[in-house]
């Protein structure tokens, strides 16, 4: 249930956003998709035009270089690897806030000092006495 709750979430947040992203197109790649580049259309042998939605001009955009793509692709990566320790990380913490919500409390016999009573209670390992 919890991990549904993150994925939806997630996918709201997500949810209107516009990013460029390299898209292949006439033999090689360029940065496009975004709000100011919807459709693109060649203007030159390594350039594009975009449009917006309105198919307004918006400006021309040149190929990637094989560097930059390596680079994009490679952040992509570290940003899935990044996304999927923090989703491991929160289930772990609700696996573990589990556990202890299912541990029972642990109420002691009241001890008898010379002078007064002392209550403990344990929950894991520990444990709070009071006199």
């Amino acid at each position: 249930m919890i991990k549904r709750s993150w994925i939806f979430l997630g996918l709201l947040a997500l949810a209107g956003c516009e990013t460029a992203a390299p898209n292949f197109y006439n033999g090689k790649y360029y940065m496009a998709g975004d709000a100011n580049c919807k459709t693109m259309r060649q203007y030159g042998p390594d350039r594009i035009m975009c449009t917006d939605a309105k198919g307004q001009n918006t400006g021309w955009r040149p190929a990637m270089t094989d560097q930059e793509l390596f680079v994009y692709q490679s952040n992509q990566m570290i940003e899935a690897q990044r996304s999927a320790a923090i989703n491991q990380a929160i289930m772990n913490q609700a696996i573990l806030n589990q556990a202890m919500a299912n541990q029972p409390v642990q109420h002691l016999t009241p001890i008898t000092p010379p002078g007064g009573t002392i209550r403990c209670v344990s929950s894991g390992n520990y444990t709070n006495c009071r006199y």
